[in-house]
């Protein structure tokens, strides 16, 4: 702040404008990115730019460059990547949902069943679901970063005496 400005005085602050805006065809062209129909970036550029292949059957130069500057674009890349991640947020919450229910439904199942069949065999899934009836017992070992380094140290010290000794 400046010596010569009092506390009193308000900050001379002015409207920006919003420079996230994009254009019908870049809000096309990020749609079909994120919704992935097409296989490509430069396949979805052709298809909203109406771009035509060459008469060899070609992509032609001038797309590729065109669509290397839209995905510079800061508002097209920032678009395309939220809306990924909106995507992946939704997959994971609705796959969660899915568990959830899947799972009530066999709590029920176990608990209601008409059949004493049924009942075991909802039991037997639940069960399956926390590896209570798995034969691989997994031991998870962690070392530190040093730990590594000098078993590596050590494995290139011995494979070097090999090769010494062999010639």
């Amino acid at each position: 702040m400046d010596k010569d400005k009092t506390s009193d005085e308000k900050p001379n602050l002015k409207l920006v404008k919003d420079k996230t805006k994009l254009t019908m065809k870049q809000r096309a062209f990020c749609d079909l990115i994120i919704k992935g129909k097409l296989g490509s970036q430069i396949e979805c550029y052709m298809q909203v730019y109406d771009v035509a292949l060459t008469k060899t059957g070609k992509i032609p130069k001038h797309a590729h460059v065109d669509c290397s500057r839209l995905m510079a674009n800061p508002s097209v890349s920032l678009t395309i990547a939220n809306g990924l991640k909106r995507l992946e947020t939704n997959a994971v919450a609705s796959t969660t949902r899915t568990r959830s229910y899947v799972l009530e439904q066999l709590m029920r199942e176990s608990k209601e069943a008409d059949s004493d069949s049924t009942r075991v065999r909802a039991l037997e899934l639940l069960g399956k679901t926390v590896n209570l009836f798995s034969d691989t017992l997994e031991i998870k070992e962690s070392r530190t970063s040093d730990d590594i380094e000098s078993e590596i140290e050590q494995k290139i010290e011995q494979l070097l005496m090999e090769n010494d000794q062999s010639h």
